[in-house]
This record gives structure tokens, C-alpha cells and sequence, in this order.
């Protein structure tokens, strides 16, 4: 098959890098929609495999001793409004590790999950990874320049200790993609229409 024609027929229903939604579930119900997250990272996974032998000298055999879940960090940044809502939230969250009157909290008690969506075309999630026992370890400097006009914006370091996915569109046969496709095209007008409600038509 021509790549090129293949590509053609199908490049709407490629994913697009700019398509996405983050949401934040901290502890004590911390709660971020995520809407100014203008970069983040899905985290891959690696299966650590060990060498050794059945007996000494013998030709050496991989066995796998531990999973790396994406070195278990995963960067956010974000644009700040004039609230700094989102800095905020992760600055409460971090209070929730260190308390300076109590010291260091109990892992259970500052912990939470983020669940990091990539969107179709439709603008539904295709693909979610849901990072847990996540947590903020790093919020990065900001830097302020009289010479510049940029949007002012902050990164975190979240730590977590493993992430689970879930795929929307599973392959199946010629009647489930249909009913899928179906499917999706309704969830998508309901979805662009509380928008509208929400947030006004552009």
C-alpha cells in the first residue's frame, strides 16, 4: 500500500501534540481542571530485565526484576492567569508534605492521582493515563524581565509511584466501529454545546 494515499484517507483521524486535558485530584479536596496546562508529558514504561546463568559459566538469560515506570516524574507547565490559581493549588499541595509547624506528613495524607487525556479529533479522549500516589515534588523559579512581554508561566515536578491507561476506541469488528463512531459523534455535539453554554461560540 501507497503510504501516501494511506496517510490522505486517514490524517483526520490523527492525534494531534496540541490536543489534551489534565486532571488534578490532590489531597483534602485539592481539585484542578488543568485548563492552563500548556505542556506535560505521558510517562512510558520500561521492563528492567536482570542477567544470569542456570549455572556457572552457562550462557547468560534475561529475567525481569522491576518495572520503571517513566523514571516516575512527569513535568507540568502552565500559563498564570492574574488569580495564580493553579500555582496556588500545587503551592497548598506541597503544604500538605511539609507543614512547618509539624514537620514531614504521612505518604497517605499528601498523596493524589492526575489523569493526563489525549483528545481525538472530536475533541473525546482516545487515550487516558492516570498517574497514582502522585504528588508535587518540584515547583521550578519563575523569572521576571522588565524587557519582556511574555505570558508568565510556572512548571512542577510531580513524583508518582506507577500510572494505569485505558484506551476509548479498541479495535473490533465492521458493526463496533460503527456504533463507536456513532457513539462518539453524539458525546461530541453534547460536549461542544455545554461548552458553548459555558464559555460563549467563538
Amino acid at each position: 500500500m501507497n503510504i501516501n494515499r494511506f496517510m490522505a484517507a486517514h490524517v483526520d483521524q490523527m492525534t494531534r501534540q496540541n490536543k489534551f486535558e489534565v486532571e488534578i485530584f490532590g489531597p483534602a479536596g485539592i481539585r484542578s481542571r488543568g485548563l492552563r496546562c500548556t505542556n506535560i508529558n505521558i510517562p512510558g514504561k520500561q521492563i528492567v530485565f536482570a542477567e544470569m546463568s542456570e549455572y556457572g559459566g552457562g550462557p547468560m538469560r534475561k529475567h525481569p526484576n522491576k518495572v520503571d515506570y517513566g523514571g516516575g516524574i512527569v513535568t507540568m507547565t502552565f500559563m498564570c492567569d492574574h488569580t495564580f490559581e493553579d500555582k496556588q493549588t500545587f503551592e497548598l499541595w506541597q503544604q500538605y508534605i511539609h507543614d512547618e509547624g509539624y514537620g514531614f506528613q504521612y505518604q497517605d495524607d499528601y498523596t493524589g492521582s492526575i489523569k493526563i487525556r489525549q483528545m481525538g479529533q472530536d475533541n473525546l479522549s482516545v487515550y487516558e493515563v492516570e498517574l497514582h500516589e502522585a504528588f508535587p515534588q518540584n515547583i521550578q523559579e519563575q523569572t521576571l524581565d522588565a524587557s519582556a512581554s511574555d505570558i508568565q508561566t510556572f512548571t512542577v515536578s510531580v513524583a508518582f509511584r506507577s500510572w494505569s491507561s485505558s484506551f476509548e476506541n479498541s479495535p473490533g469488528g465492521l458493526l463496533g466501529g460503527l456504533f463507536n463512531k456513532f457513539k462518539r459523534k453524539i458525546k461530541s455535539k453534547v460536549k461542544t454545546k455545554v461548552q458553548d453554554k459555558l464559555f460563549g461560540r467563538l
